[in-house]
């Protein structure tokens, strides 16, 4: 063996070297071809090169050469252009059709660059057939794919993830056969995920989902997964899977699936699948990442989380509605380090199993129901768990007891109680977690005195939140703390009362909160280097600060709120010398006075301004014009006057526009409904507006509430309110009206309020502001009818038109508004009746109809009945409960005569003489010319004539033999009379009792009259006697004394089908009884 190397070794050397010397020279004389260097230049002619990062580009001889180009390389032995990598060069512009020319290019990567002015896919990438790598990923490429990009038959590596994308997701794209990673997340692709997806068998990782913060119109069942058997990574975000409902049987077949991400994709309980377990390799998956679905429970899960139980290291089931305690088996996952339950509905204690597990370093549980002692919990890290553990959040759960020693967790980073019932002391062990970041304990009812010893050994702390508990600072004046926060949030924890000054030794922080702390006089002029982020928010509200509020602060600080202090100079504050980033200034509710600074160009970045509850007089400024981001705009509550200048047309993207309680005149301006027609909330009340309401009003599609009372405006209703389609729906909406401030950080977003008149009172809505819906048109001068398109307005909550001067009838379509709690029609001249409709309002909880022309009586029914008399009082002609009752003769009555009336009128009579001699001469003519009918009418005649004679014949010989046996009928009623009243107790009518026995019916039925306390007749009816035994009596054929044996027979119940018994109706005396048959 020796023998052969020592005879090839030399020779092979020496081919090598010659070979290396051949490759170097001939790349010295290599260079890039020229038709492809024009190319590149031709691209860059389309490139907006903002930094001159294309700067190597160029004609200039020593540019000669494109291969040495930044971002260009070549091929070493061709000299073609092969790579082109511009990643993150922050360029902007078009891409050019020239890239085309490239063709032997295989990877290209433009991704994190700006090209706003692509409209269209560039297609004359799908022509670079050689194409192994493309990425123009956040490149703000916009279009649809083009089908042709499946014909890259080479491509390796595809993303397109965070562009604009729309349009479907080409089934072509199932062509890349050579294909291993796909990433096509946050775009607008709409339909299914095409199933040809599922021919990608060399795909090791795919990314689908639609962009976020929209719905999403990308769905799947996830059917085209099982079959990519080489797929290692699935990440699918924002994606409609509602309807697949066996995921986990598709995810469970990828046997090498390492990391599984499906976030906020509607995922539900995956059916059973009962071989769950015999499909599944148990050692690939290491990450399982699950949140904003809505999945349920643990019982699907658990068998498929088991089966890879000594694999999984991240655990992350947020943001979901999983119920029940925390699986204890959670505890036997031997690699387990991260696991996330946040965000659920789960309850009970931590499983003591979970605690000793030694490899667990994060655990979150946050935003559950979860219980426990905070000292138990810290007491079951046994022995290697407190060793690793460097996360623990348990923020907003049901956790009570204090703050323990903690020092024995010496890697802990993060630790988050807040928003517990934590209510003893913080332990002063604490100040020796040295390696502790984050700490946020707010939100309790923890107690005692912070001092220096808490933050003894903090030198890593960066965000420290002790906010709304009843902690007490003890620091020394010169104590300078051993850390440098970035989040200072120390609300409500008694700081007073001057301004702390360890926390003028805080170089970096970019987010302050020191509100309601009691601390007074002028604000320490804080240096502008302390603010080095550009993106911060200062809250000092609700303190006793006073003096001129600093320049600075609007310099740096993007959320600044200055409200309920005592500052008196707001001119440094709004006049600074250069443009500033604020996005959100509360200033309300201090001492400011004088004319409003007119320096509002230099705040082209606000979205929020609140200037309320301050003595600011003079002219709105005209320069609020340049606010053209501003989206709530706050003036009310000073001493504004004149009009709404229109340069405030400008601010086009208004949602809450509120000038009350000012001395603002003129004209309503009619811009304002065609220019701020994204209104939600529009409040000039309580100022001197005069003239008509304009029809552009009507324009406010999106307005919630509109209050308008307490002006002069006159005039009719515009009759095309019906057009505020945000009240004329019941559709509910978001009970917050916010803000995102993207600018700022992702998901950040401020909460607007407003003040408003509510059922009489004044208070300030926050929470609930988006579920309002109110009109507001009191005290005005308002004429004419209430129009019927008001009622249209389905969605109303709140309607006030009191104290103006509508007259006319209340608009019977008032009951569709079957959303009203509020409703006031009080102090106008409506007349007629009360609708019947309005008692469908089942929700009315506060009404007044009060000193209006209203007549009639109030129409029954529990609602309308509730309200007391104050409701309906000053309408003199109204009657009924709660009022006194109608008089007795009822309105029906006039209504029927005045019928009665109108029916007898000259018309009626004509048509009644028309008739009658039409019908009598008709049947005169038929009888005079048809013989048959003329014997058959003169028949008729003779024959009722007989009958009625023979009738008069028999009836007087009835009467002639009832006159004869008159003396025994009236003994014969007297015995009943006594019969009756020594056995029921009653006095028996004896006219009632002639006339029942003067009845021809086969059965007689007994009249028994009696009063009650009321007065009111009550009769009971029994049939007891057969008109044959009385017919016999009185034609002789019995004697008396049988009659009265049979009578009393009855009477004393020893007759088999009566019974006598007192009735359950008896008045105070025993007056009743009740005969019933048995």
């Amino acid at each position: 063996m020796d023998a052969l190397r020592s005879y090839f070794y030399p020779p092979l050397c020496v081919c090598f070297v010659l070979l290396t010397l051949h490759t170097s020279l001939g790349n010295a004389f290599i260079k890039c071809k020229e038709n492809e260097r024009q190319a590149l230049l031709s691209l860059k002619q389309g490139f907006l090169d903002y930094y001159g990062n294309l700067s190597s580009w160029g004609n200039a001889e020593h540019q000669a050469d494109c291969c040495k180009w930044d971002g260009v390389s070549c091929s070493n032995r061709t000299g073609h252009v092969v790579k082109l990598d511009l990643k993150s060069y922050e360029l902007g512009g078009t891409i050019y059709p020239s890239l085309s020319e490239l063709r032997h290019l295989n990877y290209l990567d433009l991704s994190f660059n700006f090209f706003y002015n692509l409209t269209e896919f560039p297609i004359c990438i799908a022509s670079l057939t050689h194409l192994k790598f493309l990425d123009l990923s956040r490149a703000y490429v916009q279009g649809n794919i083009p089908d042709q990009l499946g014909g890259l038959s080479r491509l390796v590596h595809l993303n397109l993830a965070n562009n604009r994308l729309f349009g479907r997701i080409p089934p072509q794209l199932g062509n890349l056969s050579s294909l291993q990673f796909l990433d096509l997340r946050e775009n607008f692709f709409v339909g299914m995920v095409p199933p040809t997806l599922q021919n990608l068998s060399m795909l090791k990782s795919i990314g689908l989902g639609y962009s976020p913060f929209y719905n999403s119109s990308l769905t799947s069942d996830l059917n085209w997964v099982s079959p990519l058997a080489s797929l290692n990574t699935l990440r699918l975000v924002n994606l409609n899977l509602s309807d697949a409902k066996n995921w986990l049987k598709h995810v469970s077949n990828l046997t090498h699936l390492q990391e599984l991400v499906i976030s906020s994709c509607g995922l539900i309980d995956s059916e059973p699948w009962p071989s769950l377990s015999n499909n599944i390799n148990s050692s690939s998956l290491t990450t399982i990442y699950l949140p904003l679905n809505s999945l349920t429970s643990f019982k699907t899960l658990l068998p498929w989380l088991l089966s890879h139980k000594d694999s999984i290291v991240q655990l992350g089931l947020p943001y979901n509605n999983l119920k029940g305690p925390i699986p204890k088996v959670f505890g036997n996952f031997s690699s387990l380090e991260e696991l996330n339950l946040q965000g659920n509905q789960l309850e009970g204690e931590i499983p003591q199993s979970l605690l000793e597990r030694c490899t667990l370093r994060f655990l979150t549980l946050g935003l559950n129901s979860l219980s426990g002692k905070l000292e138990d919990i810290i007491q079951g890290f046994s022995g290697c768990a407190n060793k690793s553990l460097e996360a623990l959040s348990l923020s907003s759960n049901q956790i009570v007891g204090s703050v323990p020693d903690l020092s024995q967790f010496s890697f802990l980073e993060i630790l988050q109680i807040s928003e517990n019932r934590l209510n003893g002391t913080i332990s002063m062990g604490i100040g020796q977690l040295s390696n502790l970041e984050v700490l946020t304990l707010d939100s309790n009812s923890l107690h005692g005195v912070i001092t220096e010893s808490h933050f003894l050994r903090l030198s890593k702390l960066n965000t420290l939140d002790l906010s709304y508990n009843a902690l007490v600072f003890n620091v020394g004046q010169n104590w300078v703390p051993p850390f440098q926060l970035d989040i200072i949030l120390l609300a409500s924890c008694k700081l007073g009362p001057t301004f702390p000054t360890w926390l003028q030794a805080q170089k970096k922080y970019f987010m302050l909160d020191l509100s309601n702390n009691q601390i007074s006089g002028t604000l320490p002029d804080l240096q502008l280097q302390l603010f080095d982020h550009d993106l911060s928010g200062i809250d000092l509200s609700d303190n006793l600060l006073e003096g001129a509020a600093p320049s600075y602060l609007a310099v740096k600080v993007s959320v600044l709120h200055l409200s309920n202090n005592k500052f008196t100079d707001a001119n440094l504050l709004l006049c600074p010398n250069m443009a500033t980033k604020l996005v959100v200034l509360d200033i309300s509710n201090n001492q400011f006075s004088g004319a409003l600074p007119d320096c509002w160009s230099n705040f082209g970045s606000l979205l929020f301004l609140n200037v309320s509850y301050n003595s600011f007089s003079g002219k709105i400024p005209i320069s609020l014009g340049f606010l053209r981001q501003v989206q709530s705009l706050h003036l009310s509550n000073n001493r504004f006057m004149g009009e709404i200048p229109l340069s405030l047309s400008n601010c086009k993207e208004l949602r809450i526009f509120d000038v009350a309680q000012n001395n603002l005149v003129g004209l309503i301006p009619n811009w304002m409904g065609d220019e701020l027609n994204k209104l939600l909330v529009l409040s000039l009340r309580s100022n001197q507006f005069s003239g008509v309401l304009p029809y552009t009003i009507c324009h406010l599609f999106h307005v919630q509430i509109l209050d308008l009372s307490l002006n002069n405006i006159s005039g009719r209703m515009p009759k095309c309110l019906n057009n505020l389609t945000a009240l004329a729906a019941q559709t509910s909406s978001d009970a917050l009206i916010k803000y995102y401030l993207y600018e700022i950080r992702a998901y950040a977003f401020i909460l607007d309020s407003a003040s408003l008149i509510w059922k009489g009172k004044e208070s300030k809505y926050s929470s609930t502001l988006g579920l309002l819906r109110s009109i507001d048109l009191s005290s005005n001068m308002l004429i004419g009818e209430i129009p019927s398109e008001l009622m249209d307005l389905v969605g109303l909550v709140s309607l006030n038109i009191s104290r103006n001067m509508f007259s006319g009838e209340i608009p019977g379509t008032i009951g569709q508004l079957k959303s009203l709690d509020f409703l006031d029609l009080s102090r106008n001249r409506l007349s007629g009746k009360i609708p019947s409709e309005l008692s469908q309002i089942d929700r009315l909880g506060v009404m007044d109809l009060s000193y209006n022309n209203l007549s009639g009586e109030i129409p029954r029914g529990t609602q309308l009945q509730s309200f007391n008399a104050s409701t309906y009082m000053g309408n003199e002609e109204l009657c009924g409960d709660p009022l006194p009752k109608c008089p007795t003769e009822q309105t029906g009555d006039d209504g029927d005569s005045e019928h009665d009336e109108k029916f007898f009128d000259g018309g009626f009579f004509i048509s009644l003489s028309a008739g009658f001699s039409i019908g009598f001469w008709g049947v005169c003519s038929l009888i005079f010319f048809k013989q048959s009918w003329r014997y058959a009418y003169f028949k008729f005649l003779n024959d009722a004539y007989d009958k009625l004679y023979v009738m008069v014949a028999i009836n007087m010989a009835k009467f002639r033999r009832w006159k004869r046996g008159s003396t025994l009928t009236q003994r014969t009623l007297k015995l009943i009379k006594r019969s009756l009243l020594k056995h029921m107790w009653l006095e028996a009518s004896v006219s009632t009792i002639q006339e029942v026995l003067n009845m021809k019916v086969s059965t007689i039925s007994l009249a028994i009259e009696f009063l009650t306390p009321r007065l009111y007749h009550r009769i009971y009816w029994l049939p007891f006697l057969e008109v044959s035994i009385i017919r016999r009596l009185l034609h002789g054929s019995i004697n008396e004394a049988e009659f009265v044996f049979c009578l009393q027979r009855i009477l004393d119940c020893q007759a088999p089908r009566y019974k006598i018994i007192p009735s359950e109706r008896s008045d105070n005396q025993g007056h009743a009884c009740l005969i019933r048959v048995i």
